[in-house]
């Protein structure tokens, strides 16, 4: 997890969603997101979560698990080694 508001700025641009698009697939206000971005509110492990979890519905949706956050990836891979046993 990350606590750096870069780090969801760059969730977002490697989405192409616009800060409204993301605020609102997140559960936010759009200046509640704007905040966070900038930095006048802290990233709190919620608000990664939320945008993990949006990356993810946006990779199914794609069809493209290159499109989730490399962090979603790893979570999927290790839950699909469980699934197979391996």
């Amino acid at each position: 997890m990350s606590d750096d508001p870069i780090w969801i700025k760059n969730v977002r641009d490697g989405l192409r969603f616009t800060q409204s698009e993301m605020a609102n697939a997140m559960g936010l206000s759009l200046r509640a997101y704007q905040d966070i971005e900038s930095g006048a509110s802290k990233l709190r492990g919620l608000d990664v979560l939320a945008a993990e979890r949006v990356s993810l519905k946006h990779a199914i949706q794609l069809n493209n698990p290159m499109a989730a956050t490399s962090t979603v990836r790893k979570d999927a891979l290790e839950l699909s080694r469980m699934i197979r046993g391996d």
